[in-house]
C-alpha cells in the first residue's frame, strides 16, 4: 500500500480525509470501485460521518435500464456518460459535503476536468486507487454480467500500470491538485471498513 503525503492515510481499517474533500476512487473496470462504495458507504451516517455523496456512472445507468434497457447499452453508453459527468462538475461545489468520485483514471481528459474543477471551487481532493491485475479484473466483469468491450479493456491495462506509479510518486500528476494517493491492493481494499470526513487531518509520509 502506497499512501500519500497530508491526508488519505489508512489507519487501521479507515481512511479519514476532511470534512469538504473530494474522493476519487479509481481502477480500471472490474477492479471493484462499484463494490467497494455499496460495502463502505452502506451507511453513510454511521461512526459519525455526515452523509457522503456518492457519485457511481452505475446509477444513471441503472436508473435508465427500464426505459433504454431493451437497446444494446453501446449505444446509449455516450448519453450515459455526458450526463455522469455534467452531474459530477456540479456536485463538485464548495458547502455540498464530503464528495466520493467513481473513475477510472485512465482517461487523461477526465482528470483533468476533475482536478480544474476541484482546484476551481477550491476543495481538497485526494485518491484512493484499487490496483487489480487485469484478469482479475476482467473476471469481475464477468461476475457482474457487464463486460467491456476488448479494444477499450486493452487500453485500460495498457494505461493502468502508469496511473498508478504517478499516484506513487506525485498524486497532482495523476489529477491535478491532487494532495494524495492511497494505492491498494483487492487484498487491502477488502480490510478497509471506513472511509471517513471529518475535521481530523491525517499526516504521513509514504508507506
Amino acid at each position: 500500500m502506497h499512501a500519500g503525503v497530508i491526508e488519505g492515510v489508512l489507519r487501521g481499517r479507515e481512511l479519514r480525509y476532511a470534512v469538504d474533500a473530494v474522493v476519487v476512487l479509481a481502477g480500471i473496470p472490474g477492479a471493484g470501485k462499484s463494490t467497494f462504495l455499496r460495502r463502505v458507504f452502506a451507511d453513510n451516517n454511521k461512526a459519525g460521518n455526515k452523509t457522503v455523496r456518492v457519485l457511481d456512472s452505475a446509477h444513471i445507468r441503472d436508473r435508465w435500464m427500464p426505459v433504454l434497457g431493451a437497446l444494446p447499452y453501446a449505444l446509449w453508453r455516450p448519453l450515459v456518460h455526458l450526463v455522469y459527468y455534467v452531474t459530477l462538475l456540479s456536485a463538485i461545489r464548495p458547502g455540498g459535503g464530503p464528495l466520493v468520485i467513481h473513475d477510472c483514471a485512465t482517461r487523461p481528459w477526465a482528470r483533468r476536468l476533475i482536478g480544474r474543477r476541484a482546484r476551481q471551487v477550491g476543495l481538497p481532493l485526494h485518491l484512493i486507487l484499487l490496483d487489480v491485475p487485469g484478469d482479475v479484473a476482467r473476471s469481475g466483469q464477468w461476475a457482474r454480467g457487464r463486460v467491456v468491450r476488448s479494444t477499450s479493456m486493452e487500453t485500460h491495462c495498457r494505461r493502468w500500470p502508469d496511473v498508478v506509479a504517478m499516484a506513487a510518486s506525485d498524486p497532482s500528476s495523476v489529477v491535478p491538485g491532487a494532495l494524495s494517493a492511497v494505492v491498494l491492493s483487492r487484498h487491502e481494499a477488502n480490510q478497509v471498513e471506513q472511509v471517513a470526513f471529518g475535521d481530523h487531518h491525517v499526516r504521513s509520509g509514504c508507506s
